[in-house]
Formats: structure tokens, C-alpha cells, sequence
């Protein structure tokens, strides 16, 4: 998430939340598995769960394979 300002290391604070709107940035597991830190966006009937990290490309899903459990809300980093 490095051209969303978050860094290796970093700690995210995460409010828990079944939804969320397009374009904030979300804690949501694929497939009630791997969970991922990534950019929502709504595209039609998909989910497209977008990388701030251009290494990463965005990854769309239908919606029923994709759950909002978090928001991101907050950032600490150590110096």
C-alpha cells in the first residue's frame, strides 16, 4: 500500500464494520480465507479489491466472495 502511504512495518488501526464505501481502504477476506488490506471499489456487479502498490494488480471478484470485515481509520508507524 506504499502510494497509500503505508509502509512495511507500519501498524494500521482497523474499526470493525460489515461495509464500507468505494474507494476507502478495507480489511476483507477472499473466499472467507486470505484476508487482504486493499482499496474498495464497486464496478457494476464486481468487486474490484484495488493494490496501492503498482507490483500488485487489482483483483475483481463477485460480490459474494468478498466480506468488509474493517476500515482503515488510522496509521502508526515507528521511527
Amino acid at each position: 500500500m506504499i502510494e497509500a502511504g503505508i509502509f512495511d512495518g507500519d501498524t494500521v488501526l482497523i474499526k470493525k464494520q460489515e461495509s464500507a464505501s468505494t474507494g476507502e481502504i478495507i480489511v476483507a477476506p477472499v473466499d472467507d480465507e486470505e484476508a487482504t488490506l486493499k482499496r474498495l471499489r464497486r464496478k457494476g456487479n464486481t468487486v474490484a479489491l484495488e493494490a496501492a502498490n503498482p507490483a500488485y494488480e487489482t483483483r475483481i471478484f463477485p460480490p459474494d466472495r468478498v466480506k468488509v470485515q474493517g476500515r482503515l481509520v488510522g496509521l502508526l508507524r515507528k521511527y
